[in-house]
């Protein structure tokens, strides 16, 4: 639990030190929006829940005391018959009025280890909700991945057109000249500029959209991010010739089975002898002496031995259903275990796809760069119009994006196959 508290503390000095910050990594990100998460709040209290209910289990052993008071009338009380026996003795009769109050104590003894096995199923128990909370924890962390790489492929479709649009801008100055010199028709410079208007446009698109993901990511973490924070790209390593489920669904299934385990163990106590001491002392009419009619004390001490013999085979069939919840368990486990294994397949297919697009990307972006400086000498010289520039200007621009998209979706796709091993 230590860790919890120190990553809760972590999120608080970040989010202090992190307003206005330059730079910020994914996992300072997963960090603050774990520890300023409200349900992280519950382990705490899941903690203390769990020591008082095992510390309720710990007063079975302490002694029990009962005060009990009666009084009641009844129709007809015990006599002696022997009214027609001449007998000189003189035999009370008793009143039809009775009143007993009494303090009974009970001190269990041994009551065949069910209290140290139900202690057991209150600590798996502990760890079942504390998992439950992990995994909604760790969905969280792969929100915040969909909201910072969304992020970093925005910026880096900001930094095309940008670049695409200082392209257009130094064409547009040489287009202007020729048109003033008379060499190429003013047309040119007019569709140039509709090109540069709509660049600009889809910057203002994706500001607005980065600025949205800024505030959800903000939300989250706690932080005070702008547009002019850079986001560092991950380098996330992965092996794909080796498998470890690590995921927490899996994980939780096998506490569901040490509960199963536990609660068989349990089970197996209802059939062990119960031994405990008792005592009763009170104050009444009649007293244990039911031949005296006067308020009397009284008192009783004693030991007591319970043991079910024969329970009709009621505890053996509650251990099968156990054994067969097991079992249950047990396939889901391996079901789960065989789709991670199909998934997992398809995540290394994603990251072998843009592994093979940037090798592609590269070459395209050689081939356009050497037709752009081609079609520009050709624009220059008037052979061409500024829309057949534009074009393969544009295609270079789209190139280059698709270089940087496709980077950050590879670097994404290696996170996605690390979050489906459950080590993200």
């Amino acid at each position: 639990m230590k860790w919890k508290y120190f990553a809760l503390l972590w999120s608080l000095l970040l989010s202090a030190t992190l307003s206005g910050q330059d730079m910020i990594t994914l996992k300072m990100c997963y960090d603050s929006a774990v520890g300023k998460y409200p349900l992280s709040r519950q382990f705490g209290l899941l903690t203390t829940s769990g020591e008082l209910k095992k510390k309720n289990l710990g007063k079975n052993f302490l002694p029990k005391l009962m005060l009990n008071g009666q009084a009641h009338y009844q129709s007809d009380v015990t006599k002696i018959p022997v009214s027609d026996i001449p007998i000189p003795i003189d035999f009370p009769i008793l009143d039809n009025d009775w009143y007993k109050i009494s303090l009974d104590v009970s001190q269990t003894i041994y009551d065949g280890g069910t209290t140290s096995r139900l202690k057991d199923v209150e600590d798996v128990n502990l760890k079942i909700d504390k998992e439950n909370i992990e995994i909604q924890l760790y969905a969280l962390k792969e929100r915040v991945t969909r909201i910072y790489f969304n992020i970093l492929l925005l910026k880096e479709g900001k930094k095309t057109l940008i670049l695409l649009k200082d392209n257009l801008i130094a064409k547009l100055s040489e287009v202007e000249s020729g048109v003033a010199n008379g060499v190429i028709l003013a047309s040119n410079a007019d569709i140039i500029n509709a090109e540069i208007i709509d660049v600009e446009q889809k910057i203002s698109e994706t500001e607005i959209g980065i600025t949205a993901l800024f505030k959800s990511l903000n939300e989250l973490t706690g932080f005070n991010l702008t547009q002019e924070t850079e986001l560092v790209v991950p380098n996330p390593e992965i092996n794909i010739n080796t498998f470890k489920n690590n995921r927490l669904e899996y994980s939780l299934m096998s506490l569901q089975q040490s509960k199963l385990t536990a609660l068989k163990e349990s089970v197996s106590t209802k059939r062990l002898p119960r031994l405990s001491a008792f005592g009763q002392a009170g104050y009444g009419r009649p007293g244990y002496d039911m031949l005296n009619d006067r308020f009397d004390d009284f008192y009783m001490i004693g030991l007591r031995l319970n043991w079910n013999i024969f329970d009709w085979n009621h505890t053996k069939n509650e251990k099968k259903i156990l054994d067969i919840q097991n079992d249950i368990v047990t396939t889901n486990k391996e079901a789960f275990d065989k789709n991670l294994r199909v998934e997992l397949q398809s995540r290394i297919a994603e990251v072998r796809k843009f592994e093979e697009m940037i090798k592609r990307d590269n070459e395209i972006i050689e081939l356009r760069k050497k037709i752009v400086k081609a079609y520009s000498s050709q624009l220059d010289n008037g052979v061409i119009t500024s829309t057949e520039y534009l074009m393969q200007a544009n295609e270079e621009a789209k190139a280059s994006l698709n270089l940087q998209t496709h980077k950050i979706r590879l670097i994404k796709a290696k996170l996605d196959y690390l979050a489906a091993l459950g080590n993200l």
